[in-house]
């Protein structure tokens, strides 16, 4: 009888350090600890103790784990009715829906570095596309001295999309505009303006002549911050193009949107650029599983390949980041690819040339 007030004395000492124990723990998590994570994370423990804890015991440890998990709801609870708000993804582009509801305010985000009092000047360039659509949208980020307001902002970037602008050396440059176009850009909050001196060149397809204008309104939209519709036409009222007539236009609908861009851009190293190892190159895809091949060439040979991995699939275009670690000085280009998912061929490519000091 003694052996046994004994056994039970022993088991009551060992459920209340158990209890203690446990409640130590609970007093110490934060709701950041994520619940789920903790119980996955003690699981092994508690099966390795179910061996050895005899029937009593066992029956002690599930009241106080029971207990635990109940002190843990409310103190999750509790927290989270104090304020704690989820974080939200942070979105590298803004919508590219027309609609007051938009997040308008929401800035075209640069990955590239720019010095102080600079500005990375946003531009929605046209490229050679795939082999399903002629020309696509690219964009790039050109560093420039900040001309201040959204209004100059505007201009400037339009201005730098024309013949004139000096921006030609991206990969699969095509120029829409005839030669000597120029154009002046007005921007209020509800539409921004934009009149050419002459209207483009004959002889464009319709999908051409589309994306020539599309360039135009991305560029302005982004450059200005503002999601708002582009009055675009030729001075005197006429039209952007022979068969397109002037009109007010917006950047598709954030569900279709993707069908105008690319489908993988660099944002950094920007086109030319001087850069310090380590390099890291970044930039936005909308590609099958989120996954593309990169290689990193020194002249012709290739120095380094991998595959890469966006933060999302299609249809929003999302971030990816590559790192190609600490490079002996020198020219380098990096090549993106999409590949094909009927035959594996690749179906789209970009790439930039860049020095490392």
């Amino acid at each position: 009888m003694n052996d046994d007030l004994d056994d039970l004395g022993q088991l009551r000492r060992f459920e209340e350090g158990v209890r203690m124990s446990l409640h130590d723990k609970a007093d110490r998590i934060h709701p950041e600890h994520r619940l789920g994570a903790i119980l996955e994370s003690e699981a092994p423990a508690k099966r390795r103790s179910a061996y050895w804890l005899i029937g009593a015991a066992a029956v002690f440890v599930l009241v106080a784990a029971l207990s635990v998990g109940y002190l843990l709801q409310n103190h999750t609870t509790a927290s989270m009715s104090s304020g704690a708000a989820a974080p939200q993804k942070d979105q590298a582009v803004p919508s590219a829906g027309l609609t007051p509801a938009d997040a308008s305010s929401q800035p075209e985000r640069s990955s590239a570095t720019v010095a102080s009092g600079s500005w990375a000047m946003p531009l929605y360039e046209v490229v050679t596309g795939t082999p399903t659509q002629a020309w696509l949208l690219n964009r790039t980020f050109v560093s420039v001295p900040d001309p201040g307001d959204r209004g100059q902002r505007a201009q400037a970037a339009v201005t730098a999309l024309l013949p004139n602008g000096g921006h030609t050396d991206i990969y699969g440059y095509q120029q829409p505009w005839a030669p000597d176009t120029t154009a002046v850009v007005s921007v209020t909050d509800s539409q921004i303006g934009i009149v050419l001196n002459q209207a483009g060149p004959s002889g464009l397809t319709a999908d051409q002549q589309r994306i020539a204008v599309q360039s135009l309104v991305w560029t302005v939209t982004a450059a200005a911050q503002l999601t708002v519709p582009v009055r675009v036409e030729v001075a005197g009222g006429g039209g952007a193009f022979d068969t397109t007539p002037a009109g007010v236009y917006s950047r598709p609908d954030s569900s279709t949107s993707y069908t105008d861009l690319v489908p993988i851009w660099i944002d950094s190293p920007t086109q030319g650029a001087t850069v310090t190892a380590p390099v890291t190159v970044t930039g936005q895809a909308c590609v099958f599983e989120a996954q593309f091949p990169w290689q990193l060439l020194k002249g012709t040979t290739v120095v380094a390949s991998g595959t890469a991995t966006a933060s999302g699939g299609c249809p929003v275009q999302s971030p990816y980041s590559i790192s190609l670690g600490a490079r002996p000085s020198g020219t380098y280009t990096i090549r993106v690819q999409e590949i094909s998912m009927k035959d594996g061929s690749v179906s789209y490519q970009t790439q930039v040339t860049f020095t490392v000091a």
